[in-house]
């Protein structure tokens, strides 16, 4: 052999060597920055993760349309059972943190975190969830993907007292009976989630709840007690005092469908003449059914000329006649205010 040979010889395989040398080296890097990807990326952390931030930008779609979120209802987002599932329901969520991250079962992890969840009206409150989540495969044959092993859902079971509508956040919730004095419903929320819960129209309002929402697959509970605003005692004085007015306007001992009237003995020789000495103040409390003005007192005078029937002498009845009122009262959809004597 040439020494020309040896030498070409030798120089194949430096080059051999230096390009397998270079190989490894990338496969190496490869592997790396696989394992790298794998967990920033594709690990249960970065899962959980994802959904916690679709919650924190108010993406209700992207959390629904993570692996393992299963809901019970099959109502559409945003309606019946389904609508505290929108954006405009959900608080604020900030602060997240991994506390802890285990591996309880072969491709089982329970991991926690921790947050802050801030609503309106300053209701805040720091919470942790305990979130389980499972392998359910690989996608490009080597990247791991998971699901939720317990879906992120809580059922809320919200009442409201005296009234048939709520809002939570800056949603408006309609129950199933719009009619109804009493309501109560069961909602699914997401987890984690603030809810802050209230009522509020033109003669009704509720003070606000905050009702959060930490752990998957729990029943929480909230009763939002609507009561009567200002304008709406103010609203139903004046429809009083109208209705007063209008019964002392009749020219009749008995003015019909009216709380006071004078009873007689002898015969009259004039038109009565009414008159309203002393308002009475309403109130508004809850019934069983509706809304009540209980019992309040007022005083009419009446003014009438009367003919003695023993001995033809005529008098003038010049009195005070008390009475006393109590009403029901129904706010009607289009927000006017009806009652009617009790």
């Amino acid at each position: 052999m040439s020494l020309s040979s040896t030498g070409e010889q030798g120089a194949r395989r430096r080059t051999l060597l230096i390009w397998g040398g270079i190989g490894a080296l990338l496969l190496v890097a490869f592997g790396a920055s696989v394992g790298a990807m794998a967990r920033e990326t594709y690990s249960p952390e970065a899962f959980v993760r994802e959904y916690l931030d679709a919650l924190a930008r108010h993406d209700v779609d992207a959390a629904l349309g993570m692996p393992g979120v299963v809901l019970t209802s099959s109502d559409e987002p945003g309606t019946g059972a389904a609508a505290l599932l929108q954006a405009d329901a959900l608080g604020t969520l900030t602060d997240v943190s991994l506390v802890s991250d285990a591996q309880i079962a072969p491709d089982r992890y329970r991991l926690v975190f921790s947050y802050s969840l801030v609503g309106s009206d300053r209701h805040v409150t720091d919470g942790r969830s305990e979130f389980d989540v499972v392998r359910t495969g690989s996608s490009a044959l080597v990247f791991p993907t998971w699901a939720f092993a317990k879906s992120p859902i809580a059922s809320a079971t919200i009442t409201v007292a005296h009234a048939a509508s709520f809002t939570a956040g800056a949603a408006e919730v309609e129950t199933a009976d719009p009619s109804a004095f009493h309501a109560s419903g069961s909602y699914e929320v997401l987890v984690p989630g603030m809810y802050v819960l209230s009522h509020s129209g033109d003669f009704l309002g509720a003070k606000s709840i905050g009702m959060a929402a930490t752990a998957p697959l729990s029943s929480i509970s909230a009763i939002v007690d609507v009561q009567p605003k200002l304008a709406l005692v103010n609203a139903v004085q004046d429809s009083v005092d109208t209705f007063l007015d209008a019964c002392a306007a009749q020219t009749v001992l008995y003015p019909p469908g009216c709380p006071f009237g004078l009873a007689v003995d002898n015969r009259i020789t004039s038109s009565p003449q009414w008159s309203i000495e002393q308002y009475p103040t309403v109130s508004i409390i809850a019934g069983q059914s509706s809304w009540v003005v209980p019992s309040s007192s007022g005083s009419a005078h009446v003014t009438v000329g009367e003919r003695s029937l023993f001995d033809g002498s005529e008098t003038t009845v010049d009195e005070s006649v008390p009475f006393t009122v109590t009403f029901t009262l129904t706010i009607q959809p289009d927000g006017t205010v009806t009652f009617a004597q009790r």
